[in-house]
């Protein structure tokens, strides 16, 4: 047993409706993706003028893809401008040699079970930070251009295709950049499995309560009483 020595407001609610938002569009994304790459249903017998059910997939697509643009520039805007101290990107430093000293050394190795005491960090540890800035931050930022050159190809001298279409020529034809596309995506299941199992397990070994503060926004520093 424990009981609660201290609670702390660490996400503001811009922070938790950011992150709930990307995750449903991210979850949209994958799934309508992987069907527009290989779609499983064959449509009904008849003329093909009459069923649109590719169009569909690809309205959610598009749809959920602007959303996710636009929930990605508000987050940067709060990370950069906004008055939040834990929801700021002041705190990562991957230029600076000693962000990669003890206390990234110290964090993996927990991660790792390699040591018994947990680093304590109120808000993200130097390896969730890295994490988020290759997957969430430049992963994003790949799809997001990538996405929307292969999007200007539907309007040739468009906004989309003036400002991001040079990424075609850039990869070597708009196959490739499809096929960049598809692959970066991947990163995205895989953080998944690395962020969840990261927040159960600082539930369960230094119990702070990081599951419910995405929903709650406050964590809470739990000591042991003496039995």
């Amino acid at each position: 047993m424990g009981r609660i020595i201290e609670e702390i407001y660490v996400w503001r609610l811009p922070v938790r409706f950011y992150h709930w938002i990307n995750a449903l569009c991210t979850v949209a994304l994958l799934v309508t993706g992987m069907y527009i790459a290989a779609p499983v249903f064959n449509p009904p017998l008849g003329e093909a003028v009459w069923y649109k059910g590719m169009s569909w997939w690809r309205y959610i697509h598009f749809a959920s893809a602007f959303i996710f643009i636009a929930n990605f520039l508000f987050r940067m805007y709060w990370a950069l401008l906004g008055n939040d101290k834990y929801g700021r990107f002041g705190g990562f430093r991957p230029w600076s040699p000693s962000w990669w000293g003890e206390p990234f050394k110290e964090q993996v190795a927990s991660y790792l079970f390699l040591r018994s005491d947990e680093p304590n960090y109120v808000g993200h540890n130097p390896v969730a930070a890295l994490a988020h800035f290759l997957f969430i931050f430049c992963g994003s930022t790949f799809m997001i251009f990538s996405g929307l050159a292969m999007y200007g190809e539907n309007n040739p001298g468009g906004f989309n295709e003036t400002w991001f279409g040079w990424l075609i020529p850039l990869f070597g034809g708009s196959y490739t950049l499809h096929f960049a596309h598809h692959l970066v995506a991947w990163i995205f299941p895989i953080y998944l499995i690395m962020h969840v199992y990261a927040v159960l397990r600082h539930d369960v070994v230094d119990r702070s309560s990081v599951t419910s503060s995405i929903v709650t926004g406050y964590k809470h520093k739990v000591e042991e009483e003496p039995v």
